[in-house]
């Protein structure tokens, strides 16, 4: 897949180039007052101007430590050749800031330079840097493509972490080379790289989507309100109501309290799912118990967040990267999902209720309210009358102390999720009889660790709890019902009281692609592909497969998920024409894998005959239960008609006929070539070709600017 942006990053580097070689008079860049810059002894200690577009004045030497901070009007900087630093923090913070020029003068983009530039898109790191400092572009969320030349050798390995988007386009064999090889490891196991979609509008080759809706179908009580940023919605909670606001140009998320039909109402089937609707609604609360998963991702309207009645569950990423700044999380809440509150900044309070029995991995990652505690300081609403303790609800949330033995306090009902990790200083543990659930890698990684009291009361144990820990017996309570995959390690485990078989129990972390190691740590890789099971005539095809996988397809009659997704979010029940089929895959583990992030996955199916010559439409559900359409289309595999379809995660599907196809072309022919019972299908004809000679320098000239003015262009025609 990096193969295929070679010639991209060909263009970005000539662009680069280009770039280099224009004096910065000549750019493209508003003249600023000089007032506007605060200059000391050459050094621009604050720029105070309101342009969007600044070109600094060639007198600066050194763009001072946080000069830009925070600021968000700027769009386009241009660094001239005078400069030969630029200090940590200098642009820190502008979330605007989506075009850098850099200078010949300089030698180093130091540590936190570029820090939190959201709306940093691409950039070029000319010859005449020599290195890249720590976490000096970390964060810049948008940042997709960078280009670094050879003449770079030394590159921080935080450089650029957080930017889950980033392709690094370089010369192969280089330094870069070496360290993007790296980085895309490292990259896979940040949270939002396998988690967070792309933003809406985007061409990512044929993954789930929606779509907006027409604008009379937002409530119209209370008025709606634009909201910034790239979020599907916003709810703002008074008293027990929701709020609506929204942004009409995006994906419409809505409330579930709102617009359900009545018992008395008559559902209709349709045929057209999209008429029905305009389009696939999706709610920030899902039948009044979950806020779905991304519902407020990157929302700055918010503040205090107190969260209704009612509500079990908060979904993976609800609010992460988000305004909030305190979070009152309700009675009967259960579960915090996987970077629930991931990098909220300004979280400094969150109060968790008695009810909560889960707290998955990065849920309050990188929030003040965490980072604080660990650094030392107190924090609000900590229930721990011990320092290296962060309790909130009876849930322990971090451990910050050095002891080698430690006793956890009585009252601590949960440990949460990597409350422990990584502490090789521990040697023992007691846990007392309230605790009832020890989280997902609470404690792994603790090489040291080698005796565990387990406590009387103890029912579940999650994956890899006690992973990479130095124990070598365990014995389990009387009281343990479940235990996740690899809870223990390698360690000898037995049952204090008579043994019983222990149900298979996983995290939903096993079941990201990407996590395979989590499923099958010591499983072979088998022959590269995909073997369908369950069906003759399909077939499957895995995006970047690196092992044998299998994919079981099952006609299923129980339609209840989809025939409710299609009542919440188009108020009508499923076409009746609509054929329903299971998807299961897994690799050598038991674990099927629901989640496949940036990879695709292709499927071929045979079509039921009802379906044939029709225009084709698939529905499948999110992991909230609510619907995701995808585009599917008629194809001839091996002279059988079938239906193909592309999707990034696994559940059910739905496929159903809009009508007789009128066109008059013939479908596509498809043949493949199975070269092993576990490949998928391969198309014959077609694919990416080699970069093999140079482009000609002038044509390469025009390439380059063209990419660089169309692409700035085109993001502010945007905004």
């Amino acid at each position: 897949m990096r193969k295929r942006k070679r010639l991209s990053g060909i263009l970005l580097i000539i662009a680069a180039l280009i770039i280099m070689q224009l004096p910065v008079s000549e750019a493209d860049a508003a003249s600023s007052s000089a007032s506007d810059f605060k200059i000391e002894s050459g050094v621009l200690v604050k720029y105070r101007g309101t342009e969007t577009n600044v070109s600094i004045p060639d007198t600066v030497e050194v763009i001072g430590e946080g000069a830009f901070e925070d600021n968000t009007r700027v769009e386009l900087v241009v660094v001239p050749n005078s400069v030969k630093r630029i200090e940590a923090y200098a642009f820190w913070g502008c979330d605007n800031l989506d075009t850098v020029v850099l200078g010949k003068g300089l030698t180093e983009v130091e540590n936190f330079a570029f820090a939190g530039c959201g709306g940093l898109v691409q950039m070029t790191i000319p010859s005449n840097i020599r290195s890249i400092g720590a976490s000096a572009f970390a964060d810049c969320v948008n940042l997709r493509d960078i280009s670094i030349a050879s003449e770079t050798t030394d590159i921080d390995a935080s450089a650029f972490d957080g930017c889950y988007r980033l392709t690094i386009h370089c010369e192969p064999g280089s330094v870069a080379d070496k360290y993007a090889q790296e980085f895309y490891e490292r990259q896979k196991e940040m949270p939002e790289y396998q988690d967070v979609p792309e933003y809406p509008g985007e061409d990512h080759n044929g993954g789930n989507s929606v779509t907006p809706v027409p604008d009379n179908t937002v409530p119209s009580e209370p008025s709606t309100t634009p909201v910034p940023g790239n979020v599907l919605g916003s709810t703002q909670i008074v008293g027990n109501h929701a709020v609506f606001f929204i942004d009409n140009k995006l994906p419409t998320v809505m409330s579930s309290m709102e617009g359900l039909p009545s018992s008395a109402d008559t559902l209709e089937p349709v045929g057209d799912l999209m008429q029905a609707a305009g389009s696939t609604s999706k709610y920030t609360i899902v039948d009044n118990r979950i806020i779905a998963d991304q519902a407020y991702y990157r929302n700055m309207e918010l503040g205090e967040a107190a969260i209704p009645l009612g509500i079990e569950e908060l979904g993976q990423f609800s609010f992460a990267r988000s305004s909030v700044t305190g979070v009152t999380v309700p009675v009967g809440a259960k579960k915090i999902s996987y970077g629930a509150f991931y990098h909220c900044d300004g979280l400094e309070r969150v109060s968790l209720p008695t009810s909560i029995t889960l707290v998955e991995p990065k849920a309050f990652s990188y929030t003040p309210w965490l980072e604080n505690f660990l650094s030392g300081m107190p924090v609000e609403g900590n229930e721990s009358s011990d320092g290296n303790y962060l309790i909130s609800g009876g849930v322990l949330v971090a451990y910050r102390g050095t002891d080698s033995q430690v006793v956890i306090p009585d009252g601590v009902r949960v440990i949460a999720a990597d409350a422990f990790r990584d502490h090789g200083e521990l040697e023992s543990v007691m846990i007392p009889d309230s605790v009832t659930v020890i989280g997902e890698g609470a404690f792994e990684g603790c090489g040291n660790l080698t005796a565990v009291s387990l406590g009387s009361k103890v029912y579940q144990v999650k994956d890899r709890a006690f992973e990479g820990c130095g124990i070598q017996q365990i014995t389990l309570p009387e009281s343990v019902q479940e235990v996740g995959i690899r809870a223990f390690g390698n360690a000898e485990v037995s049952f204090a009281g008579e043994a019983f078989e222990i149900p298979n129990s996983y995290e939903t972390t096993a079941t990201r692609l990407s996590n395979e190691d989590y499923r099958n740590p010591s499983g072979e890789p088998g022959e590269a592909g995909v073997t369908v099971v369950g069906m003759d005539g399909a077939y499957a095809e895995l995006e970047g497969a690196g092992r044998s996988y299998t994919l079981a397809v099952t006609h299923i009659d129980d339609t209840s998920a989809l025939e409710q997704a299609c009542i919440r979010s188009f108020k009508t029940s499923l076409p009746e024409n609509m054929a329903v089929y299971d998807l299961t895959l897994l690799d050598s583990g038991a674990v099927p894998i629901t989640k496949l992030g940036r990879q695709t996955l292709t499927v071929i199916l045979p079509l039921p005959e009802h379906l044939s010559g029709q225009r084709l439409q698939v529905l499948t559900l999110d992991r909230n239960g609510q619907p995701e359409l995808l585009a599917a289309e008629r194809v001839m595999m091996e002279g059988v008609e079938s239906v193909r379809f592309r999707t990034n995660h696994l559940s059910p599907f739905g496929i159903y006929g809009l009508g007789m196809d009128d066109s008059q072309e013939g479908l596509q022919e498809i043949s493949v070539e199975l070269t092993s019972q576990s490949e998928g299908p391969v198309v014959k004809g077609g694919g990416v070709g080699n970069v093999s000679k140079m482009i000609a320098s002038g044509l390469a000239l025009a390439l380059g600017i063209l990419l660089i003015v169309m692409g700035t262009l085109q993001r502010r025609k945007h905004r």
